[in-house]
C-alpha cells in the first residue's frame, strides 16, 4: 500500500523552492524531519538513506530508507515539471511505499 500526500500546493514556487532546497534535500536528517511532520506520513525506523537525483539535478527523484540493509520505506518526489530538467524544480507531491 502507498501513500501520497501533496505538499506545498498552497506555496508559491519561489517558497516551494525554499523548502525543498532547505527542508529535503540538505540532509537525510531534515529529510525525514521534514517528510515526517507531512500529515499521514510515519516513516519507521532506519539506519540508512539513498537518494537518487534525477541526471545532474539536484532534484531527488527517490529517497530510500533502510533498516540493517532493508529497505523500510521509500519515498517517490514528483515534480511540476516530469521528469525535471533544471535545480531547483517545483515539488508537486511526495508518495510513500
Amino acid at each position: 500500500m502507498s501513500l501520497s500526500e501533496n505538499c506545498f500546493k498552497e506555496s508559491t514556487p519561489d517558497v516551494q523552492n525554499w523548502e525543498i532546497k532547505n527542508q529535503i534535500i540538505a540532509s537525510g536528517e531534515e529529510i525525514s524531519d521534514a517528510i515526517g511532520s507531512l500529515q499521514g506520513f510515519a516513516i519507521p525506523e532506519y539506519d540508512e538513506i539513498d537518494i537518487s537525483y534525477y541526471g545532474t539535478t539536484n532534484n531527488a527523484s527517490t529517497v530510500v530508507y533502510s533498516k540493517d540493509g532493508s529497505p523500510v520505506a521509500t519515498l517517490t518526489l514528483t515534480y511540476s515539471v516530469q521528469p525535471p530538467i533544471a535545480n531547483d524544480a517545483n515539488l508537486v507531491n511526495v508518495t510513500l511505499s
